[in-house]
């Protein structure tokens, strides 16, 4: 469907007001007004000007007041301090949405965010949905909507297409587009959402993703205001099978504090944007070159599973710089398969059959080569992806015509998969080889990444959506505290498994209760104002019985020392785990996103190589598994140099029941952890060695 409901009025209006209209189409006022026109917008057209009573020779109106007919739209591009009283005029006069170009507002300095806070209020108080201020405004080709200042339409109309771009910059978004026209991208759908005083970034995702002219999505953001609107617009782009490439700025988090737990200090706030793009599929791009690169291959790409790459070269050096690539995006070069061989030696001797096909420069002679030994690769099965390379002689008089005849009947015969070419050619021969099927780039490595980008939307869209889940009711409050005893009972109420222990107050005691215990013997100080015992010399390890009194007596001394404000509540001796990996579980509240998992490498090297995997909680059990499979430790769990397979189902079961937790006690938890839990041969288990439960202070 096309967009409906709330954003319509801005994406498709049918009569638009300009407050602070120009006469001249070359400046901010007058710019739209000119698109408008320009771009053959069939509605009505209300300039507002106090001053002049026609407006690039439509009537002028002295203030929306004034104007007799309906408005859906009302752009205001008129100083800060006027916006304020033409967003209230609009209000009274019943207008249904508004984009503000005027910047000062919370982006500067007083009185800039009580302005905002002032618009904010009156629109949604009238039910009119707003963007900006402080924007460049949109575009929505379909309807010949264009409600912005750009220099870029200052001639022209932009063609239109099936893309759409949301972007929270302005500039960054004027960037993109010009850069997307210069490439001939079909970017038909654009809009800068500014401040976001009232439409942010997730509604304008949502309206991207129902939006039937729109099948491929790029996206700018800084930072996401809205959880639910930012989850459901990926929800739904993911439904729809539309491709989301999303360029995400802010990947380093530099100054910021350390946190007090390694849950916390591991999933920093962009690793939890990496992990959300992830679940829901989207493609993060580094940069704006491959953010363009995926959105084009995204467009003509066959959206399936699959990184096997076949390739057919006229040079062995760059069949090997291919091959580098494709290692290093996670594409797989598989081996040509052996049937195919004989037909490619029998075609070209002096080459090889061996993927990557090398052709050699014989294909200057033999011009149907390239097509004979492309469409054996294509026939063998083994590949998902194939990729032709002949550079320049794509562009050599005597050879182009014929090179791209062979090569579209061979794609007319065989238009399953993804093809490619790198080619060096002018914009007609590229123009003609996409019509033929193909995707066609001059750098192959950026063919390459752009083909692993794709490989990987289309895993995404096969992989399901995080079930809805409804929490139960909280098992814990505000404020509470833990020590390590009772973390560990919350946490095997909700299935997690702790190894047989005894708690006590003193040495004497503990020697006494210990007694039961099968040594070696572990020793912790138990408070709930120590997070990392092993810090302040609170942990004793392969301990004997007959030991225990005196090592409890030793660790009071120094526990007092290093940390003589930390309230003791007792000694934990526990039965050690003598065999077994070592992992991190635990989740933390994201301000944003809520309640996130992690898992990964654990004990005292967890922060060194932080090796771990995220996820938005809860997590089912396959997801868990899917999780621990990312890691690069992974090798430990599976049998690493002779070592037994790890319990691999046990540890997934943890993870989901620690997920489980967290999304139960959002708003309550603050952060839980265990660490480490010790993961040990298969069908024997996970035990939790130490675990932290941290709570929100009260907010009452």
């Amino acid at each position: 469907m096309s967009i409906e409901g709330a954003l319509a009025p801005l994406f498709a209006p049918r009569s638009i007001a300009i407050i602070g209209a120009s006469n001249d189409p070359t400046r901010i006022g007058g710019r739209p007004i000119a698109a408008l026109r320009q771009g053959g917008f069939s509605g009505a057209i209300y300039p507002v000007n106090p001053t002049r009573a026609e407006v690039q020779g439509i009537r002028a109106y002295p203030g929306v007041a004034d104007i007799e007919g309906a408005i859906d739209c009302a752009i205001v591009a008129v100083g800060a301090d006027l916006t304020v009283p033409a967003i209230e005029a609009c209000a009274a006069r019943g207008v249904k949405s508004a984009v503000i170009f005027s910047a000062g507002f919370a982006e500067a300095a007083a009185p800039g965010p009580e302005r905002q806070r002032r618009i904010t209020e009156v629109s949604r108080a009238a039910g009119m949905r707003m963007i900006g201020p402080n924007c460049l405004g949109l575009f929505h080709t379909p309807s010949r909507t264009y409600l912005t200042f750009s220099a870029l339409f200052q001639g022209q109309t932009p063609p239109g297409g099936h893309m759409g771009l949301v972007s929270q910059s302005g500039g960054s978004g004027a960037h993109i587009l010009k850069l997307a026209q210069q490439r001939g991208l079909p970017l038909g759908t654009f809009v800068t959402t500014g401040n976001e005083a009232d439409v942010e970034f997730g509604e304008v995702l949502m309206a991207l993703a129902d939006d039937d002219d729109v099948k491929v999505i790029l996206a700018y953001v800084e930072g996401v205001r809205a959880r639910g609107s930012f989850l459901a617009g990926l929800a739904r782009a993911h439904a729809a099978r539309k491709p989301v490439v999303l360029l995400k700025v802010g990947r380093t988090e530099s100054g910021a504090a350390a946190a007090a737990s390694h849950t916390a200090s591991l999933a920093g706030a962009d690793s939890i944007y990496d992990a959300v793009f992830h679940q829901y599929g989207v493609f993060r791009a580094r940069n704006t070159e491959e953010l363009l690169d995926v959105a084009y291959a995204a467009q003509h790409a066959r959206l399936a599973p699959g990184r096997r790459l076949g390739v057919v070269t006229i040079s062995g050096g760059m069949g090997a710089q291919i091959a580098d690539a494709a290692s290093e995006a996670g594409l797989v070069l598989a081996p040509t398969p052996e049937a195919a061989k004989p037909a490619l030696r029998a075609l070209c001797p002096p080459g090889s059959p061996e993927n990557p096909v090398d052709v050699t420069a014989q294909v200057s002679t033999d011009h149907e080569l390239m097509a004979r030994s492309l469409e054996i690769v294509m026939a063998s099965g083994g590949y998902d992806i194939t990729l032709a390379f002949f550079g320049l002689y794509a562009g050599v008089k005597v050879l182009a015509e014929r090179l791209l005849e062979t090569l579209a009947e061979l794609r007319a015969r065989r238009p399953e998969g993804t093809a490619v070419v790198c080619i060096i050619a002018d914009a007609a021969m590229r123009a003609a080889y996409e019509k033929a099927g193909y995707l066609v780039f001059e750098e192959p490595a950026r063919a390459v990444a752009a083909l692993a980008a794709v490989a990987k939307i289309a895993e995404g869209f096969s992989r399901l959506l995080p079930p809805v889940y409804r929490p139960r009711a909280s098992d814990i409050a505000h404020g509470e505290r833990f020590n390590e005893v009772q973390a560990k009972a919350v946490l095997a109420a909700s299935g997690v498994r702790v190894p047989a222990e005894i708690f006590a107050r003193s040495g004497a005691e503990a020697a006494e209760k210990s007694a039961s215990l099968r040594g070696p013997l572990a020793l912790k100080i138990v408070s709930a104002d120590l997070a990392h015992k092993s810090d302040v010399g609170g942990v004793a390890l392969r301990l004997q019985g007959h030991e225990i009194g005196a090592a409890v007596a030793a660790m009071a001394v120094e526990v007092g020392h290093r940390a003589p404000h930390a309230r003791i509540d007792g000694y934990l001796v526990s039965e050690m785990v003598s065999r077994g990996v070592e992992v991190i579980v635990g989740a933390r509240r994201d301000a944003l996103f809520g309640p996130v998992i992690l898992v990964g490498l654990g004990g005292v090297l967890a922060e060194l190589f932080k090796d771990v995997s995220l996820r938005l909680a809860p997590v089912t059990q396959e997801a868990a598994r899917e999780m621990i499979a990312e890691l690069k430790a992974v090798k430990l769990l599976t049998g690493y140099r002779g070592e037994p397979e790890a319990d691999i189902t046990a540890l997934a079961e943890t993870v989901a029941a620690i997920s489980r937790f967290a999304a139960d006690n959002e708003g309550v938890l603050a952060s839980v952890e265990i660490n480490p839990l010790v993961v040990l041969p298969k069908g024997q288990g996970a035990v939790a060695l130490d675990a932290v439960i941290e709570t929100e202070a009260c907010t009452a």
